[in-house]
């Protein structure tokens, strides 16, 4: 690379993350040829949480700063490349990111990474690649990599499925071989459009990101990879992918708590995403939520929730 390093930001949203934090910075610390701002946002952990996630980010980041969310100014943080902001409320994934992303572009970064704090990335080249991707077409809104799970399923790319295949889900907990046969795409051999990624690690344009008016609220957790996909199309705008690069997701569903509490979420998220974004009429839409319901039954009943809601091509990243 040539020239003045590129500004990027990337956004780490936290949530008593003490065991994936650490190792999270690491890789992001390791990243060459850019002029990386990292910028951890806590949603509101735990006080003895809290605290260990911010000595953490001191150890690795001398030289950052811990402020309250409404103290940070971007003036006063031109200078500084790390900052760790506590959220006093945990108003979900998209309200969290949105307080990073925002602070990324009033500092001018011209993308920001989006990045799990359980996402491991080694390459230290992996930051600068993304973003020459991402900046590539001015039509691209976001890029992405490989993304393997500790057990090896490919998390990236990410498929919506059509009102069919939604419909029938309450078959697929019912068979489990079918499930498995239906985990998703495999990744493209070569740098490629896709049709959805995760929302565990992924760059976005912050030109996008103000076209949008930034991530959509609407929902607390799940369904933001369907809403992002939705609101990409809308402009016109497309997700790449580069194959050659790959992050592990080191997402552990058994720290996460109850999955049926974690799959009430989801059917909320989607019901919202079909009510917003998914174009069907009253009809369809009421079949769904049956669909959902009869889910919810089954996975009382003890059928497979798969323990992550990833698995669903419509759901969002276990977080």
């Amino acid at each position: 690379m040539t020239g003045q390093p590129l500004r990027i930001a990337a956004v780490v949203l936290t949530y008593n993350s003490t065991d994936d934090l650490p190792d999270c910075l690491s890789g992001l610390l390791a990243q060459a040829g850019v002029d990386l701002r990292v910028i951890v946002v806590d949603n509101a952990s735990r006080p003895e949480a809290r605290a260990t996630l911010e000595a953490d980010f001191l150890a690795a980041l001398p030289g950052g700063r811990v402020l309250d969310v409404e103290a940070a100014r971007p003036k006063d943080l031109a200078d500084r490349t790390a900052v760790f902001l506590r959220n006093p409320v945990n108003a979900g994934y998209s309200a969290g990111n949105n307080i990073g992303a925002r602070l990324a572009a009033a500092l001018g970064c011209e993308a920001v990474l989006v990045i799990n704090p359980d996402v491991r990335i080694d390459d230290p080249d992996y930051i600068a690649i993304l973003f020459d991707l991402v900046m590539a077409d001015p039509k691209t809104a976001v890029a992405c990599s490989k993304l393997r799970s500790l057990s090896g399923m490919h998390e990236n790319p990410m498929c919506e499925p059509s009102f069919s295949e939604e419909l029938l889900w309450p078959m697929r907990m019912i068979s489990a071989r079918l499930w498995r046969a239906s985990a998703g795409p495999q990744p493209p051999t070569a740098t490629s459009r896709v049709d959805k990624v995760s929302g565990a690690c992924f760059m976005i344009r912050s030109d996008f990101l103000r076209l949008i008016g930034f991530f959509d609220t609407s929902v607390f957790l799940y369904c933001e990879e369907s809403i992002l996909r939705a609101q990409v199309l809308a402009v016109g705008w497309h997700m790449m992918m580069e194959p050659s690069l790959e992050a592990i997701h080191a997402h552990r569903s058994s720290a996460k708590g109850s999955p049926l509490v974690r799959f009430r979420f989801w059917a909320q998220s989607r019901r919202q995403f079909h009510r917003d974004y998914g174009g069907y009429g009253p009809l369809r839409r009421a079949l769904l939520i049956c669909s959902r319901a009869l889910m919810m039954v089954l996975a009382g009943g003890g059928y497979v929730l798969r323990h992550r809601l990833s698995g669903l091509s419509g759901g969002g990243v276990g977080r």
